[in-house]
């Protein structure tokens, strides 16, 4: 070998020395894209081996081409993931540059207590994956709202902003999990701040109903959460909120109760309306005949109702002239009865009533 022959040999081997304890993994190093097709790039690192540079370490869109991200030239950083395959490349990845980065980011954004906007994944039992360049974020079903879901398949495919409750790194990798419902809670918060703010006793309102209980009904106003009790409903006996009510309607209703301290807000909807016992005496004379309506059954009777609210009291004794033992062997539920008022008492709030009185007539 001549001289100069061995000088450049000596070069070479110096030259792919220096880069043989440069190219290890996990090492982030430079090169130039010598060659690519649809699945794979080649590129030239200064190594005594070219890099391999798979397309699902480039991108991870099938609809994407390799060849719409990279050209023959460009020159790009990598990072090594396997130092020899099988083919005698070292194997690069683009990708977990990337996710590298994304891993700073969502750290940093653990330790400022930011937000994060993700993409949701797939649905998992226990909660949702969601991704951040690359990065897996688990999000427990506690934490997607502020109520329980049912159906978490609704939120595969759309980008949610959550804040990062757990970042964990171990041997074993790195576990981030994240809240939607931190953030909502933080915005219900501000809402009801406001709305407390805005709300006083004897204001009338316009609320949604959001559940209904055997109790009552709750409804949202303004972001807040009021209490229309059973007995708050109509001035008439309501057995239950059902009834009545369904959830979704828009209802309007006096605030009779606040406690801003303690966030307690009561609603009633008889309210709107006078009550109609308030002057009952001129309203329904003792001897004068009435026209209304069959409600309900007692052992003892049957209620009339008058008007909403307004219910008297038909003994039994007074239904018929015939000897009877029961209200609905003469009477039916929404039959239109006459009668004549026996008896007034406000304060006790009871009407007597008389069916056979009028038959008499």
């Amino acid at each position: 070998m001549n001289e100069f022959k061995t000088e450049e040999f000596n070069e070479q081997l110096a030259f792919m020395n220096e880069n043989l304890s440069s190219v290890s993994v996990g090492k982030i190093i430079r090169g130039t894209v010598i060659s690519l097709n649809e699945k794979e790039a080649y590129i030239n690192i200064g190594y005594k081996s070219d890099g391999y540079l798979p397309k699902e370490e480039v991108i991870k869109d099938d609809n994407v081409k390799l060849s719409d991200v990279l050209k023959v030239g460009d020159e790009i950083e990598v990072k090594v993931i396997n130092r020899n395959n099988q083919d005698g490349y070292v194997v690069l990845s683009r990708i977990e540059i990337e996710r590298d980065e994304a891993l700073k980011q969502i750290k940093s954004v653990y330790e400022d207590n930011e937000a994060l906007t993700v993409a949701v994944k797939e649905a998992v039992n226990g909660g949702l994956v969601a991704g951040y360049k690359g990065v897996r974020i688990f999000i427990p079903a506690s934490h997607i709202e502020l109520f329980h879901v049912n159906n978490m398949e609704q939120y595969i495919g759309r980008d949610i902003t959550i804040k990062i409750i757990e970042y964990k790194q171990d041997r074993r990798g790195t576990r981030i999990v994240g809240s939607r419902r931190e953030l909502l809670k933080v915005e219900k918060d501000k809402q009801e701040e406001i709305a407390w703010g805005s709300l006083n006793e004897g204001d009338r309102i316009t609320g949604e109903i959001k559940r209904l209980t055997s109790f009552g009904a709750f409804v949202d106003v303004n972001g807040v959460d009021g209490l229309l009790h059973v007995s708050e409903i109509s001035w008439g006996k309501v057995n239950k909120p059902s009834d009545v009510l369904k959830v979704g309607d828009k209802i309007d209703a006096i605030i009779i109760s606040l406690d801003k301290e303690n966030k307690k807000l009561s609603l009633s909807i008889k309210a709107l309306t006078e009550n109609p016992w308030i002057g009952i005496e001129e309203k329904y004379p003792v001897d004068s005949v009435v026209l209304g309506k069959v409600v309900r059954f007692a052992a003892f009777g049957a209620f009339v109702e008058l008007e909403p609210g307004v219910d008297g009291l038909v003994h039994i004794s007074q239904i018929s002239n015939k000897r009877i033992t029961n209200p609905s062997e003469v009477l039916s539920i929404d039959q239109m009865v006459k009668a004549k008022i026996l008896e007034v008492n406000s304060e006790a709030k009871r009407i007597s009533l008389s069916i056979k009185e009028v038959e008499e007539v």
